[in-house]
């Protein structure tokens, strides 16, 4: 095997001149064939960013404001499209001449950027409308520009609006932006239109000195705390930096968004008996300062990769913007062979225009040698809901890390057992780097939501690692073996490290705070946990790796999988099989129809709490070379699209209904083939079903399903012209058997003018097989521009016998500007009974323990009435529901409203739940679906 990868890779270099290289550089056809007609406009979709939608508005944004980084991404044909997952395959192919041969950004530009006749005739028309040229993509994939805001205003077609959202001001469009026709036929997306960034959530414990405890134990806690010397024993690191396999020669590029102190850098490597070895640091565009926000992040990132990979160079990349900028330039200027990010965002956050442009991106990087490294989140497996205490957004994942172009590292904790056997993981005395450990300690799933709450006396929002399966990406190739999941979807994480913050957390040092060592005059420690800091670790093992083998690795998880489907898998993987990334849901919101907690258990092989688990990561380096790379097949580029509709929405079990997906072309061109692979829960129900003219139907048996809503998918595989792609819709069953309730709405459509009250629908609930308790109601909308509110003539409807309960649900098309500004949908309040209604949040994917807690990324969530307090109304019979009520119709919002926001014309979609709690039993929550129509 070693042989066949040598000879193919000099193979490879000698076909390069004659080869590759021409045929990479043949010339882009030009796209823009017509006369750009300013008049003749086309709109951007999904470039509103979530935050600005959920955010007040506060006027017009002023017209002088300067807009500094403003950037047009363009697309790819199909054919380009194709031809870059073609190489991208045969770059990880040993038996292509392409193996990796990787591209230059102006080889890249040569065949997958846009033509240079477009590109000027975009620049002339940017230029037209009076904006500055600022910068201009090496790999022909953006075009950069300032201006005021009247002129952005001016250009694209839009309306900068200066916007309030948890009590910062920012600037953002809340129309799509629009363009030329013949320029938006190239353009995919715009960026920089809003200064809403990723932050960090940083929280920092610094725990006090003890002399009669070994250095890095705290008598107070117990916990242990991780310098890079433990790292090196427990991941089996020292062996490596003993043969000198240290990082030596290898960049490894941080991505960040605040300047960084060399200062506290060097005093991290002092203090674990490194070497000198200072970052250097690369800005693009406007000079961030120093951001409160940002730079514990930073400093864990840069010394934290730096330890791991102690020779290696930290190149700090630098600017306002941690994703739109700073990993922009790091992958179209080819910075480093391996990239370290530690922000993210829930995928429904993002939205399909920023997540295909991204995703188009890290493409670029790997087919240029590069390799990401993402965290896939610190709020288990409900990302979408950080800074909550229960989950209401359900199940969903972190993005970077949820492209198949990027590795996603979730989080353990180490996990000794017994106080006896627990004595044995460490010494009493450090070593020269700072370790205590005295070998691996096994590890389970990261799940420290209640050690939070205990350690910093708050109630904790969600501590856990991230993982679950993409809702927007399919499975990639090379993702097979034990345990993954047969879901149609790209699951994460890849791989896992110690991400624990309160049990242990890893030493670093920030804001001067490492004066004596690792701690300060007073004694105290800077210690962080979190994805984002298990990320620049393995960032830093992956240099290692392409120090060994002396060859770039590029999207490394084709290798990753390869390893765990070998003979190799025992000796390079620690297979965590303890624990879970659940966090609490709230009764009758998405993937939670009876409450208790979602997510998924730690299992032998692979699994969406820790992926392959931990690493050996001397037998990870020595083993790499010894495999080949899966997952090598591709699929056509063209986009398609999945309509999928039900034959029914609620079902009785055992009632089958009918699933019928269809399959097109996103544009247009041929048929869509190939096959639809039909899921439930996302567990795959059935074999996949062969299109037929572009079209698979399903019948789906229900009497196996539990009573309540299901998620059902239709996931496309792509063929050889089309990518794959999916679609979801949901079914609420009702027990055939068992004590139940069902919902009967008078209508299905509600019509409204805005700024007016709906005629009340009535809503039924009838009792079925004995049925009684407590019905409690709710709304919520997944249109996330909705502004209205809502009332429940009655919330709970008492079921006491066999006739049936009725309230009377109301929407109202306007909302108070108090409660616009903190969430789109919602009931009518009262001022002495409505609690506060939490804003919508975005947030990044660092996380760390401290005895104060710092700010956090807001981060957008959905809003759900289920969060509102719930009051008893007392225990009712063994077959009954103790169920509580919610806010019912109350008179307008209390306190001191002075304005009113009137409902946009348009269609919206508009969930209402209805749920209980039996006494003793399982819960029941059914919902049904109402268009809501404002004139």
């Amino acid at each position: 095997m070693r042989r066949q990868t040598l000879v193919g890779s000099v193979f490879s270099s000698i076909l390069s001149a004659s080869i590759l290289i021409p045929s990479l550089h043949a010339a882009v056809q030009p796209r823009i064939n017509t006369a750009v007609n300013d008049q003749a406009r086309v709109s951007l979709a999904d470039t509103v960013a979530p935050r600005a939608k959920a955010a007040t508005d506060l006027g017009a944004a002023p017209a002088n404001q300067v807009l500094s980084s403003v950037t047009l991404r363009f697309s790819m044909t199909a054919a380009q499209s194709a031809a870059l997952d073609q190489l991208l395959a045969d770059q990880q192919n040993p038996s292509s001449p392409r193996y990796r041969q990787w591209l230059t950004p102006e080889q890249f530009a040569a065949q997958f950027g846009l033509a240079a006749s477009d590109l000027a005739q975009v620049k002339t028309w940017l230029a037209s409308k009076g904006l500055t040229i600022t910068s201009t993509a090496r790999s022909g994939t953006f075009v950069t520009v300032s201006g005021s805001v009247a002129q952005i205003n001016a250009a694209f077609g839009t309306q900068l609006h200066s916007l309030s959202l948890k009590g910062e001001t920012h600037f953002g469009n809340l129309s799509e932006p629009t363009l030329p026709a013949a320029i938006a036929g190239v353009v995919g997306g715009i960026t920089g239109l809003n200064d809403f960034k990723l932050k960090s959530r940083a929280r920092i414990q610094h725990p006090a000195a003890d002399p009669a405890k070994p250095l890095f134990t705290s008598s107070i806690s117990g916990s242990h705390f991780i310098a890079p010397g433990d790292f090196y024993t427990i991941y089996d690191v020292n062996p490596l930096l003993n043969s000198s396999i240290n990082g030596k020669g290898i960049t490894i590029a941080v991505m960040g968004q605040t300047d960084i102190s060399l200062t506290d850098a060097a005093a991290f490597r002092s203090a674990s008996g490194l070497t000198a070895n200072a970052p250097t640091v690369k800005l693009y565009g406007t000079d961030p300062g120093t951001s409160s926000d940002d730079i514990d992040e930073a400093m864990l990132d840069v010394e934290w990769s730096g330890a791991v990979a102690p020779a290696a160079s930290i190149l700090f990349v630098n600017s306002t913007d941690v994703i739109g900028i700073s990993m922009t330039q790091a992958i179209d200027n080819a910075l480093a062979p391996i990239i370290t990010v530690s922000y993210g965002d829930c995928e429904a956050n993002w939205g399909s225009s920023y997540l295909n442009i991204y995703n188009q991106l890290f493409k670029q990087a790997n087919v240029q040698g590069q390799t990401i490294v993402g965290p896939a989140g610190d709020s288990g497996a409900t990302d979408c809901d950080y800074d909550a205490t229960t989950a209401v957004n359900g199940l969903a994942v972190d993005f970077p890390a949820s492209s198949p172009y990027v590795t996603g590292l979730g989080g353990t904790m180490f996990n000794e057992g017994s106080a006896t056997g627990a004595t044995s993981y460490w010494s009493g005395t450090n070593g020269t780097t700072g370790g205590s450990a005295t070998g691996y300690i096994p590890e389970a799933v990261w799940n420290e939501t209640a050690a939070d709450t205990v350690l910093l006396g708050y109630t904790s929002t969600f501590a856990a690692g991230g993982g679950g399966a993409s809702a927007f990406f399919t499975k990639p190739a090379y993702q097979v073996g034990t345990g993954v999941p047969s879901d149609s979807s790209r699951d994460v994480p890849d791989v896992s490290l110690n991400a624990a913050a309160s049990h242990d957390g890893y030493l670093f040092c920030s804001q001067g705070l490492c004066t004596n060592g690792f701690r300060n005059a007073a004694g105290n420690l800077d210690v962080v946990g979190g994805t984002s800091v298990a990320t620049p670790s393995f960032a830093a093992l992956l240099a290692l790796v392409e120090q060994k083998t002396a060859t770039k690795i590029a999207n490394a998880n084709p290798y990753i999988y390869a390893l765990a489907n070998s003979t190799y898998y025992g000796n390079v993987f620690h297979d965590v099989t303890v624990g879970n990334n659940s966090n609490p849901c709230t009764a009758g919101t998405v993937n939670c129809p009876g409450g208790g907690s979602i997510g998924y258990n730690a299992t032998a092989g692979y699994d969406l709490a820790t992926g392959w688990g931990s690493v050996d990561a001397t037998n990870l380096v020595n083993y790499w070379s010894q495999i080949v790379p899966i997952g090598t097949s591709t699929t056509g580029a063209n986009l398609s699209t999945v309509t999928l509709t039900e034959s029914a929405f609620n079902v009785v079990a055992g009632v089958a209904i009918s699933l019928n997906a269809t399959v097109a072309a996103a544009s247009s061109g041929t048929t869509p083939t190939g096959t639809v692979q039909f899921l439930v829960d996302n567990v795959a129900t059935g074999s996949a079903v062969t299109l037929a003219s572009g079209i698979a139907t399903y019948t789906l048996a229900t009497a196996s399903l539990t009573t309540g809503l299901h998620n059902v998918t239709a996931a496309y595989s792509g063929d050889t012209n089309y990518t794959g792609s999916k679609a979801t819709t949901q079914i609420d069953i009702t027990s055939a058997t068992a004590a139940d309730f069902t919902l009967s709405p008078t209508a299905a459509t509600i019509t409204v003018k805005s700024g007016a009250t709906a005629t009340p629908l009535a809503i039924t609930v009838a009792p079925l097989h004995g049925f009684t308790g407590s019905v409690a109601f709710t709304a919520s909308s997944t249109s996330s521009t909705l502004y209205a509110t809502y009332a429940f003539s009655t919330t709970p409807v008492v079921i006491s016998s066999t006739a049936n309960g009725t309230t009377n649900f109301t929407l109202y098309a306007y909302a108070s500007s108090s409660t616009t500004g903190q969430a789109k949908f919602g009931p009518v309040q009262s001022a002495s009974n409505a609690p506060a209604m939490p804003a919508w949040y975005a947030a990044g994917s660092g996380i760390s323990v401290a005895g104060l807690l710092l700010l956090t990324l807001p981060r957008r969530r959905k809003w759900s009435a289920l969060l509102l307090a719930v009051l008893s109304v007392g225990v009712l019979g063994a077959s009954g529901c103790s169920s509580g009520t919610i806010l019912s119709s109350g008179g307008s919002t209390g306190g001191t409203t002075t304005s009113t926001v009137n409902t946009t014309p348009g269609t919206y979609n508009v969930t209402v739940t209805a749920y209980c709690t039996p006494t003793g039993g399982t819960p029941i929550a059914h919902d049904i679906n109402i268009t809501f129509v404002v004139q």
